[in-house]
């Protein structure tokens, strides 16, 4: 059963790698499915992060959440939203982002910001 689980979550990570614009409104949906294996463990993980996003004067706003593919039929499959915006300032490489995580009963966890640099 957990090879079939591996097998599906594969194909579904080959079809889901990019998000989709929804016309021109600045809004995009997609996700990601991540299927591991931790040795040691002896631990299998598939996990579905679906995303979306809005996007406007340059500033991109978005929200995700994780669900634990493989412990669908436990009950408890929410664990809270990720909440984001990041700003990228000029060509210089600089972003300026901040985020903020809930858990399952949207209590606000601590609260990140911070400039990353790309190169």
């Amino acid at each position: 059963m957990k090879t079939l689980a591996l097998a599906t979550a594969l194909i579904v990570a080959a079809g889901a790698a990019s998000a989709v614009e929804i016309g021109n409104t600045g809004i995009s949906i997609g996700g990601t499915v991540d299927a591991n294996y931790t040795t040691g463990l002896d631990v299998w993980a598939v996990d579905l992060t679906p995303r979306a996003q809005y996007s406007s004067w340059g500033i991109t706003f978005g929200a995700e959440t994780t669900f634990d593919v493989m412990g669908l039929n436990d009950g408890d499959i929410f664990k809270g939203l990720l909440l984001d915006a990041a700003y990228k300032i000029g060509n210089t490489g600089l972003t300026a982002y901040g985020e903020i995580g809930t858990d399952a009963d949207f209590t606000f966890g601590d609260a990140k910001i911070g400039v990353s640099f790309a190169f």
